[in-house]
């Protein structure tokens, strides 16, 4: 391999023909590591063992990690009980939903976790056992999970930073409908959904001239009243952004009570203190989608609240705590054994969030052929992989109809910060593990995006 800086743009070039990486940015930092998985050949590389910031390329190890602990076929259950007696069709106490941190609860992503079927289940169930009043309310009880410390706060109020709880619903997220009048002027949020409850929320959003979403959401629950920052296009009589919930558990109670007094169950909602554990009386089951399911959003979607509570259910599972703390030790001794994780790998949560994340180009690629080598789980691990050209984080990338269906892998970014890992099968059916990682860049992100395209296109082609 030959390295040569000149002093606008970097170029590097691999002894496998053609391929090269231009970044024309005096002071970005670029780490790559391509390998062939095979023979062990090291095809091209550059600061391969330099830590940089991965962004989403940590859910790369979240999901695997996952896989490797869980198993593929492993569900969330939320449990649903009754905590009193039925007598002449009234139920003297409460519905209780108990949870394990579902975070697919409610979630849009798959049918079966739809509000509504969830809702359905529980209402039949109780018109089954004859009840058509309770005089209790629904109470959700469900583990306290603090907030990950690295996170910034300008991540936290918006629908991509919205943070795991003990209890998740609806993806964690309320869209906001904002109307927009004369430039300069104060937006008005006119309707949320569903309704932004227990905190308030205002309006602090400008309208502007551009086309673009520039209104970002600032709060975390613990805040009394959340606000929207920033600028929408002008003279727009709906413009629906999204931001976190407050407190998932609130809304699950509120949209819940509402949907059995609809289907003709009255709720009295009186004060009625929890009976023992032991005479409480299970009335069903909500299963997530297995696991498999699950890391296929994480990685396809890149999906933060999904990730950053499979790093928190792993600290559960091994610890007994919803911790951050836990969730990252488990990282690292599940993997410390297997490839160079200490020396490699500093992680602060799950998705990749947190810029204070490092992974290096060289423990990326040995976690990848690990897995690809190694892990009875390969098959569900690669089937979540995006596909170059065609789906999820990789739909615009790797386009070419010639290399078509021979890259798959997963896509990182946030400001400054791009990268690529996965896998490629070249023309003369080499396979290659690849990681390419830049940071610092000031370049429009296009241009890097079209680079790293460019160079691993290339070397897909190489016969």
């Amino acid at each position: 391999m030959r390295l040569i800086i000149f002093s606008i743009f970097i170029v590097l070039v691999g002894h496998i023909g053609n391929a090269q990486l231009n970044i024309n940015d005096q002071g970005a930092i670029v780490g790559l590591k391509l390998k062939d998985i095979v023979t062990d050949e090291v095809i091209l590389s550059n600061n391969e063992s330099m830590r940089l910031i991965p962004a989403s390329l940590t859910k790369i190890v979240t999901t695997a990690t996952a896989l490797e602990i869980l198993g593929p076929s492993y569900k969330y259950n939320t449990n649903i009980y009754m905590d009193g007696e039925i007598s002449d069709g009234i139920l003297t106490g409460n519905i209780i939903v108990k949870s394990s941190g579902d975070p697919t609860l409610g979630s849009k992503y798959f049918n079966e976790t739809k509000p509504e079927v969830l809702f359905s289940k529980i209402t039949q169930i109780l018109k089954s056992q004859g009840v058509y009043s309770i005089t209790g309310s629904v109470v959700v009880q469900a583990e306290k999970i603090p907030y990950s410390a690295p996170r910034l706060w300008e991540d936290m109020g918006n629908y991509y930073g919205a943070s795991p709880h003990g209890f998740n619903w609806m993806d964690n997220s309320i869209e906001l409908t904002l109307q927009s009048k004369q430039e300069g002027s104060v937006c008005e949020i006119v309707s949320t959904n569903p309704r932004f409850y227990p905190q308030a929320i205002e309006s602090r959003v400008v309208a502007a001239t551009h086309n673009n979403d520039s209104a970002y959401v600032f709060g975390i629950s613990e805040v009394d009243t959340w606000w929207v920052e920033g600028s929408i296009p002008c003279n727009r009589s709906q413009f629906n952004i999204k931001s976190a919930m407050p407190d998932p558990r609130v809304i699950f109670k509120n949209q819940l009570s509402d949907y059995i007094k609809s289907k003709g169950i009255e709720l009295r909602e009186q004060q009625n203190s929890l009976k023992d554990e032991s005479t409480q009386q299970l009335l069903c089951v909500h299963s997530s989608p297995k696991l498999s399911e699950i890391i296929r959003i994480v990685n396809h979607k890149s999906n933060n609240l999904f990730a950053d509570q499979l790093l928190l259910t792993l600290a559960k599972h091994e610890y007994g705590e919803f911790t951050w703390d836990y969730g990252r030790l488990v990282f690292e001794n599940f993997w410390k054994d297997k490839i160079d994780y200490i020396d490699h790998f500093s992680l602060k949560d799950g998705s990749g969030l947190s810029p204070k994340n490092i992974i290096s180009p060289h423990g990326m690629v040995a976690l990848l052929e690990w897995m690809n080598k190694y892990s009875s789980n390969f098959n569900s691990f690669s089937e979540s992989l995006a596909k170059g050209g065609e789906t999820g984080t990789l739909r615009s990338v790797f386009k070419n109809p010639k290399i078509k269906g021979k890259v798959i892998g997963k896509s990182g970014s946030m400001e400054g910060v791009l990268g690529y890992c996965g896998y490629a099968t070249t023309m003369s059916q080499k396979q290659i593990a690849f990681c390419v990682m830049t940071n610092h860049y000031l370049i429009p992100t296009k241009q890097v995006r079209m680079s790293i395209d460019s160079m691993l296109t290339s070397l897909v082609l190489e016969e």
